[in-house]
């Protein structure tokens, strides 16, 4: 059995251009400037990014992510990323869903190193991060896929040369993501990118894609619309081009969580995009009429010569291709088989398979990529490919030693069955290096390993996937997962508990679809709650019926109310155990992300609130099928008042009583049109939800009422975004009072700017009372504000400044700072 030579090969080596090394040297000055305090850590960072260089929440270190265009790497690329991974970080390599690979806590002085290490073989981190053209991705399969139209790899690899260092792409208003696909199955998610291409041939036959332009995923997914159905290929780099033109213009400089191309899309619409977008071609157009054709990067990537093995011409070292380590159950499929069931795709050239090693979490030591890197050589043609779901695949391997290969692998613990299938869970780094992330996504993929064993994928889950993102940016890209999660803190009392976000239905092969949001649920839960989910699904699924289909039948609300006894989170004192993460041995806290976005606080704020209101509906009809009717209608009351907090949070407001809440939604939500007529006057609704000796049908009524009003609240607050805005309903007869405006602290400090004291008020309800407050002010008019110490200077003034706003001055108001005035001027969108 062949496994890893007792010796390394030598890493071959070549020059590093000149103007590379210059780029390298810059950066490493720049670190020797940070080191002595002539660069501030506030310049350092957005120019740390530039180069593919991230900080991690443990100080003093780096995340290096190295980029790899179309997942191609050779042998010796593999090595020499293995060399780096051990001598300056943690001997471990994380392949992403952008199919880079990162190494983490590598000390910021031996970043340069690296860089030059990597430059020796031809690989950069350059550009893997910051506003850029971020790694082109495609798939793994490409050029070898039997079902592909043509191999997209020369063309990703043309587009990712092209734009690396690219004068257009250097300071963009936010990162721009390409994609390229060879087939119908779209295995590189083409709708989900900013730019992405699919392979097709027209009525001619030539070659060519179909454009697709502002997907996205993050906080506001969005599914790419088309932009051309048939790009020739001489007309591609203009296409992408042009494309990136008219983001760079009209992208929202001012609020990064707006950003995005989506967002420009948004904002002018499809069809004055595709305006500008032809504007913009024409006039590339004409300018590459004096400029030489791109050339198409070729890529070698070719049948490797079959060498004679001792037992015959290509054949497996037994020569009855049974190999070692088969043998099992008798009568059952041996690991082997197993292995090769769920790992190896038989490629479009005959005799050739491509073979998928599984990576938990993506992860692989430094042993094992040394290990990999061999066995390209060894069993196939020296290339290997990382793929978008975090694995390696081998592919050109002669079908006689497959199993040569898969012995090999056994020897490495490389082996796992079940690549790319429902127990592959994608999960992004999460709290474990991540600044931004707030739960532990590998540890919970690793808890959900038991629910979906290895390579024993029942047939009705065949298709499902599962990914695990530990904050909302969607790294691990769970809004398009069929099971998708994603991590959030939720407070009660003093403590704050890890949280997933679970959404369902998510699909991009064939018809492309964000998954809904269902329910918010305890990290502890979220094993039975998914489980809980599988059990519904196999009870009420219709005949063959799948669970994409099932979850798209079901619908939001049946699937939500089946699930929310799993959303329930008992306080600390009750059952700590809730408190800490998966792996853990530390009570969960978000302390060290810095600043919160208020308005996602808000957003939150209101989520939490919907889900008490179901909570309670949930007990209230399980009492009522109980016969506990006067429980059950403190329930309904529970809920309603639950509903109406809700709303009242776009209003700024979080009453502390129940009458104060139904004083409050009259004065503000009704009187202002943002709820139907049905729902004025609430407290006459529920004078009679404190009865102990109602009939069967009055109960029924008032938990239809409760129920109702709920859906009505949810339905509202769905449709809101980062504005907090709810959309006004057709005013009945009876909504016709004047909301009286909250008055603002008369002005202590000068005769010209208002004073909006909000000292005592907490996180995100002062940023909320803000906002509306400048929403009644006209462009470049000034407000100030006071805030406490802690949050909400931290926060406040942040989330302001993403809104566009301008923070003209901030400082204390007492000397021991423990409230502070800012000073903000009303910038128009």
């Amino acid at each position: 059995m062949s496994t890893v030579p007792t010796t390394r090969p030598e890493i071959k080596t070549i020059p590093i251009p000149q103007e590379i090394l210059e780029e390298i040297e810059t950066f490493e000055d720049e670190v020797a400037r940070l080191q002595t305090g002539e660069t501030p850590i506030e310049i350092f960072k957005p120019f740390r990014l530039q180069f593919g260089i991230y900080g991690q929440r443990q100080p003093d270190v780096q995340m290096v992510r190295i980029k790899i265009p179309f997942g191609g790497l050779t042998a010796n690329q593999f090595r020499r990323i293995a060399e780096l991974a051990d001598t300056y970080a943690t001997g471990v390599g994380h392949v992403t869903t952008r199919q880079d690979i990162q190494l983490h806590f590598a000390p910021l002085p031996q970043v340069g190193t690296i860089m030059r290490k990597l430059a020796e073989v031809d690989v950069t981190t350059r550009e893997a991060c910051a506003n850029t053209v971020r790694n082109v991705t495609a798939c793994a399969l490409a050029g070898v896929c039997p079902g592909e139209v043509f191999d997209v790899t020369p063309y990703a690899n043309t587009v990712a040369q092209h734009l690396l260092r690219n004068p257009l792409t250097q300071s963009l208003p936010r990162k721009f993501k390409i994609a390229f696909s060879g087939c119908q199955s779209d295995c590189a998610l083409t709708p989900i990118h900013d730019v992405g291409l699919l392979a097709a041939r027209n009525d001619q036959g030539t070659i060519g894609f179909k454009m697709v332009v502002g997907g996205g995923l993050g906080s506001t997914p969005r599914v790419a619309k088309l932009l051309r159905e048939f790009v020739p290929i001489d007309e591609l780099m203009p296409s992408i081009e042009a494309c990136i033109k008219v983001f760079d213009n009209l992208g929202n400089r001012k609020n990064r969580s707006k950003a995005r191309m989506k967002f420009v899309i948004d904002k002018l619409g499809f069809e004055e995009f595709t305006r500008q977008w032809q504007e913009a071609y024409d006039t590339l157009l004409k300018s590459d009429a004096t400029r030489p054709t791109l050339p198409i990067l070729s890529y070698q990537d070719e049948a490797p010569l079959i060498m004679p093995t001792k037992s015959g011409n290509g054949t497996s070292s037994n020569g009855n291709g049974t190999g070692n380590g088969s043998h099992g159950t008798p009568g059952a499929p041996s690991s082997f088989e197993v292995w090769k069931k769920t790992n190896v795709i038989a490629q479009r050239q005959p005799g050739f398979l491509a073979a998928v090693i599984k990576l938990p979490s993506g992860d692989m030591t430094t042993e094992q990529m040394y290990a990999l890197a061999d066995f390209a050589e060894t069993y196939a043609n020296g290339n290997l490919r990382t793929t978008i779901s975090q694995n390696m695949i081998i592919r050109w391997i002669p079908e006689a030693r497959i199993h040569e290969l898969y012995d090999a692998l056994v020897s490495q613990n490389l082996s796992a069955p079940g690549a790319e299938g429902v127990e592959d869970i994608v999960s992004c780094p999460g709290t474990d290096t991540c600044g931004l992330g707030i739960t532990s996504s590998k540890g919970l993929a690793r808890a959900l390993s038991e629910l979906f064993p290895a390579g024993e994928t029942p047939k009705d889950l065949q298709g499902v996937d599962v990914k695990i993102s530990g904050c909302h940016n969607s790294c691990a890209q769970h809004h398009i997962a069929t099971i998708g999660l994603h991590g959030v803190g939720k407070r009660i009392g003093d403590h704050i508990a890890p949280v997933y976000e679970l959404h369902l239905g998510g699909q991009v092969n064939g018809n492309a679809k964000i998954a809904q949001l269902i329910v918010k649920v305890p990290a502890k839960n979220v094993p039975a709650a998914i489980q809980h989910l599988l059990d519904f699904y196999r009870e009420k699924r219709e005949n063959g019926e799948s669970l994409q289909a099932f979850i798209a039948r079901t619908g939001k609300t049946k699937l939500k109310e089946t699930l929310i006894p799993h959303t329930i989170l008992p306080p600390f004192a009750e059952n700590s155990e809730y408190y800490f993460d998966w792996e853990a041995d530390q009570e969960f806290s978000v302390e060290d992300l810095g600043p919160g976005e208020c308005a996602g606080g808000a957003l939150e704020m209101i989520d939490n609130r919907i889900l008490e209101a179901e909570q309670e509906l949930y007990h209230a009809r399980i009492l009522a099928e109980k016969h506990q009717f006067g429980i059950a209608m403190n329930k309904a009351y529970r809920a309603v008042i639950a509903g109406a907090k809700a709303i009242l949070v776009t209003e700024g407001m979080d009453p502390n009583t129940d009458a104060d809440t139904l004083a409050e939604y009259d004065r503000l939500v009704t009187a202002k049109g943002l709820m139907p007529d049905t729902y004025r006057n609430l407290t006459a609704h529920l004078d009679d939800l404190g009865s102990t000796e109602a009939s069967t049908a009055f109960l029924q009524s008032k938990l239809d009422f409760a129920r109702d009003f709920v859906g009505a609240c949810r339905a509202a607050t769905e449709e809101i975004g980062q504005d907090l805005k709810l959309a006004p309903v057709e005013l009945g007869e009876a909504q016709t009072s004047e909301v009286q405006p909250e008055t603002t602290t008369p002005n202590l400090a000068s005769q010209d700017t208002p004073v909006y004291d909000l000292r005592g008020v907490t996180c995100p309800m002062n940023y909320v009372k803000t906002k509306l407050k400048m929403e009644m002010m006209d462009d470049g008019e000034q407000l100030e504000v006071w805030l406490d110490a802690g949050d909400p200077i931290k926060n406040v003034p942040m989330s302001l400044r993403n809104d566009g706003h301008k923070i003209l001055t901030e400082e204390a108001l007492d000397p021991e700072q423990q409230h502070f005035k800012i000073l903000v001027e009303k910038v128009e969108d």
